[in-house]
């Protein structure tokens, strides 16, 4: 019971920072939907410096140690992929 306890708990503080990830997701997957190839390159763009940038303020406000920046970067990629793939189930959902 503790076990499942504690990964609740780790679960629960990952949601936060995922929710500040789906914003640019949902934007760039809004964009990438489009047609036309300038439209990936604006999906492309959306996704770098939405990401980055969240990314870089979280490792410069949380990180002192390479291993520290490394976990981050980590549990950043895990929560990336989460809200890239909410923003694709959201617009290709509201699309239908």
């Amino acid at each position: 019971m503790e076990t499942f306890l504690n990964i609740a708990i780790e679960v629960m503080r990952l949601i936060p920072l995922i929710l500040v990830f789906y914003i640019p997701a949902l934007i760039g997957t809004v964009i990438w939907k489009e047609k036309g190839e300038a439209y990936r390159v604006k999906a492309a763009i959306w996704y770098g410096l939405g990401f980055g940038g969240i990314v870089v303020i979280h490792v410069m406000l949380r990180s002192v140690s390479a291993i520290q920046v490394a976990q981050t970067l980590t549990v950043s990629l895990v929560q990336v992929a989460v809200a890239l793939a909410l923003a694709a189930f959201t617009v290709y959902r509201l699309a239908d």
